[in-house]
C-alpha cells in the first residue's frame, strides 16, 4: 500500500492553473527572465467577431485556412502566424528598447524560435520554469506549457 503523504508530496515542485484562453496551441512564449516565460495565446477570428480574449488575435481567418492549418500546421495561416510573430517581436523590442526572444509554439514538437534577426525551427518546445500570463500571474511551474 502506497503512503498517501508520499504520493501527494511527489510533485510538490509542480503547479498548473491554466486560465481560460491559455495552454492551447498555437501560442507564443516570450522569454521574460531566467527560467521565466510569458505565454501569449493566439486566437483566430473567422467571423469578424472580435471577442475579448487574452493574447493576440489574427483577424479575417477563413474557414478554409483554419481547416488546412488544423490538419498539419502549414499553409497560408502558418505563414501569417510567422509574420504576426515577427510583428509582435518588433513591437516588444520597440516598446522595451531592448532585444527579446520569443517562440511560436504550434504543437508538442513544433516550435519556431525568433532571436536577434533570425528564425529557426526546433522540435523541442519551451517547457518548465515559471509560466506567466500577460498580467504576470503564475499559470504553471515546472510543467509543460500546454494542456494535455
Amino acid at each position: 500500500m502506497e503512503n498517501n503523504t508520499q504520493k501527494s508530496d511527489k510533485n510538490w515542485h509542480q503547479k498548473r492553473v491554466f486560465k481560460n484562453g491559455y495552454g492551447k496551441f498555437p501560442y507564443i512564449i516570450l522569454k521574460a527572465g531566467y527560467a521565466m516565460y510569458m505565454q501569449i495565446p493566439i486566437h483566430f477570428n473567422t467571423d469578424g467577431n472580435l471577442e475579448n480574449h487574452p493574447g493576440t488575435h489574427l483577424n479575417d481567418v477563413s474557414e478554409a485556412e483554419l481547416a488546412e492549418y488544423q490538419k498539419d500546421n502549414t499553409g497560408a495561416l502558418h505563414n501569417r502566424l510567422i509574420e504576426h510573430c515577427n510583428w509582435i517581436k518588433n513591437k516588444i523590442e520597440t516598446d522595451r528598447k531592448k532585444p527579446c526572444r520569443l517562440c511560436l509554439v504550434e504543437g508538442p514538437n513544433t516550435a519556431y524560435y525568433f532571436e536577434n534577426d533570425e528564425m529557426f525551427f526546433n522540435d523541442s518546445i519551451p517547457s518548465g520554469g515559471t509560466l506567466l500570463t500577460q498580467g504576470n500571474e503564475i499559470l504553471a511551474m515546472n510543467v509543460p506549457h500546454y494542456i494535455n
